[in-house]
């Protein structure tokens, strides 16, 4: 099973910091872990090209073996963190919200 992690701050204040420290403490711990900020591959609103390049990362840090894969989805919620959990075949999802 691949755990997902999803980090979101509805006010976008940089709480991609938090996910950030996230990543590196599992991948310190030994975690086969992934990291992606949606704000590196959004491409100007495009939600579609996105998510494609979102599923395609993923692709490529499943192949080297993550079993952990945690996202900054900015101002994005659950709603869509579950979408994109869909994108991650067999992912238990967790949404946090950043600053707590």
């Amino acid at each position: 099973m691949i755990e997902l992690t999803w980090l979101y701050d509805p006010g976008e204040r940089g709480q991609s910091a938090e996910a950030w420290a996230i990543y590196s403490a599992l991948f310190t711990q030994g975690t086969k872990a992934a990291y992606i900020d949606l704000n590196d591959i959004s491409w100007n609103g495009d939600e579609q090209l996105t998510r494609r390049g979102f599923a395609a990362l993923w692709r490529v840090y499943e192949e080297a073996g993550a079993r952990h894969l945690v996202v900054f989805g900015g101002a994005a919620g659950d709603a869509v963190a579950r979408e994109y959990a869909d994108l991650v075949p067999g992912a238990r999802l967790t949404v946090r919200r950043g600053g707590r």
